[in-house]
């Protein structure tokens, strides 16, 4: 249930940065890869963590109630804290996109921006392996018990 508990403060801590991300003119992100233009405003990644958040919490508290499955507190605190390490990196890419917006040193803030974008997108990657791994730890003692029994 500590999973759980932790992901649901999470998502009503990031649908309060979102709130007071929309009453804010933040600029977007614009970024041009292959011949597609990509417009990412802050607010919609404060609300996709905050939708994920809301998933991830459902998920840990559906299992452990409804299941009567034990998920590994390693692998969730481990969950946890990459989902947090992204969600961290990922408003500064924002505020230094900001800064690039508002300032004259384009390229010095720009090598900067490279650096919590990759540990962003890094730490996203291993949340969800991470969640995936313990995800069939609990498949897994779910059919045992229920196999066992019968």
């Amino acid at each position: 249930m500590l999973p759980a508990k932790l992901f649901a403060v999470f998502a009503i801590v990031f649908s309060a940065c979102a709130g007071l991300g929309w009453l804010s003119s933040l600029p977007s992100v614009d970024t041009y890869v292959h011949d597609k233009y990509f417009v990412v405003e802050p607010v919609l990644v404060l609300l996709f963590c905050a939708v994920a958040s809301v998933n991830f919490a459902v998920l840990y508290y559906a299992a452990a109630r409804f299941f009567h499955a034990r998920w590994n507190r390693t692998l969730s605190v481990l969950h946890f804290s990459l989902f947090v390490c992204f969600g961290i990196s990922f408003s500064v890419v924002f505020a230094v996109s900001v800064r690039i917006a508002n300032g004259s040193e384009v390229g010095e803030a720009l090598r900067w921006l490279v650096v919590p974008w990759f540990l962003g997108v890094l730490s996203l990657v291993a949340c969800f392996v991470a969640f995936g791994v313990n995800l069939i730890f609990v498949v897994l003692q779910i059919l045992r018990t229920r196999f066992v029994r019968q």
